[in-house]
């Protein structure tokens, strides 16, 4: 049998995200933390973290007093640089478009007037797509002459989220549930009337919150997730090993597309009795009792929970704002099993950065990390 030998550029490149990682989620440390943390040896860090401050990724914020050892001595803390770059997330959603441009952890930057540079405004769904996205383009031009010439040198890309099928690899929406029914070129198209000169990604909007979630929330903590968007439709995916789970032709966890009724109503997705058809924010309460559709929806998530077995499960959404809704739906799920309660089914930290921060992740995770 042949044996491989060990590829030390994919070893580096792992502990360089360790270490990121480590940062990301405690906050700024000093070398001899990190080491501790991680596990890797004192000269390993010290070499790491040397290259990512060279790169720009980290940075040194100064000294501070050592909790234990030699009086008097000081460590040097380590910081993620979240204004290595900037990125213009834009998050196409079925009701409202949000244009924002942030910095790499979320914070929107402000324009020489001192504004916050972000915009949200209907969804144009009548239109055509290539009018709508023309007038995304116009609203992005006006968003980047409003910074200054330093900032627009940080710009590092475009980053957009939507619904329903992506081909991540050539930027093409094939079916936005909701919003469009064919196939839709958007890197194309943005690429024509945006000559800012950097990448135009598209992702999936709920795998895009993912990752946002694997970088700044819940994610941090656990490895394993399940998160679930509700409103105005159904959305889902899955979080293995810390990465979003890409499933067969881009599909994932379509919790939304359960079928609980064979001859229930048509969905958008062509089927007939999705979850979605019952949940939706226009079909909610009306074709069955409030109760009645979170009862169905509990016993959705507790049997997809039964197979992919998540650590925890991230609500987030319009629907999911309503406390009130929430705890209706983890009391509903308890029902079937007491372990589904407050501690395992949990709210997103990242609701006031909702409506972009999806978008902004996903550049993040290849900028940083």
């Amino acid at each position: 049998m042949r044996k491989e030998g060990i590829n030390l550029e994919q070893v580096k490149k792992e502990n360089k995200s360790l270490i990121i990682k480590c940062i990301s989620s405690n906050g700024p440390m000093s070398r001899k933390d990190i080491a501790s943390k991680t596990s890797l040896t004192a000269a390993s860090v010290t070499q790491i973290t040397t290259s990512l401050i060279e790169d720009g990724i980290l940075k040194e914020l100064g000294a501070c007093p050592e909790s234990t050892g030699a009086k008097g001595r000081k460590k040097v803390l380590l910081d993620i640089n979240y204004e290595k770059g900037f990125v213009c997330a834009i998050s196409i959603e079925v009701e409202k478009t949000t244009i924002a441009i942030c910095n790499l952890r979320g914070d929107i930057v402000q324009s020489i007037k001192k504004e916050p540079c972000i915009k949200e405004f209907k969804t144009q769904k009548k239109l055509k797509p290539q009018l709508f996205l023309h007038d995304i383009c116009q609203e992005t031009l006006g968003l980047f002459q409003s910074l200054s010439d330093e900032y627009r040198n940080k710009l590092g890309c475009i980053s957009v989220s939507i619904p329903g099928l992506v081909d991540k690899e050539s930027g093409i929406s094939t079916h936005a549930y909701g919003i469009w029914d064919s196939p839709v070129p958007i890197k194309e198209m943005l690429s024509g009337e945006l000559p800012l000169g950097v990448p135009i990604i598209v992702e999936n909007n709920v795998d895009a919150f993912a990752t946002a979630e694997i970088l700044f929330g819940a994610g941090r903590t656990y490895d394993s997730l399940l998160v679930i968007k509700w409103g105005p439709g159904v959305g889902s995916t899955i979080v293995v090993d810390s990465k979003v789970y890409q499933g067969r032709h881009g599909k994932t966890a379509e919790l939304g597309h359960f079928i609980i009724d064979k001859d229930g109503p048509l969905c958008s997705c062509g089927r007939r009795g999705c979850l979605e058809t019952y949940l939706s924010s226009g079909a909610f309460g009306s074709l069955l009792p409030v109760d009645d559709s979170l009862d169905i929806f509990a016993r959705s998530i507790v049997n997809a929970c039964t197979i992919i077995a998540p650590n925890r499960i991230v609500l987030y959404g319009g629907l999911f704002k309503d406390a009130d809704i929430r705890e209706k739906l983890i009391s509903a799920c308890t029902s079937y099993d007491p372990s589904y309660n407050s501690n395992r089914l949990i709210y997103t930290t990242l609701s006031d950065k909702e409506s972009y921060i999806g978008p902004v992740s996903v550049y993040s995770a290849s900028a940083l990390f």
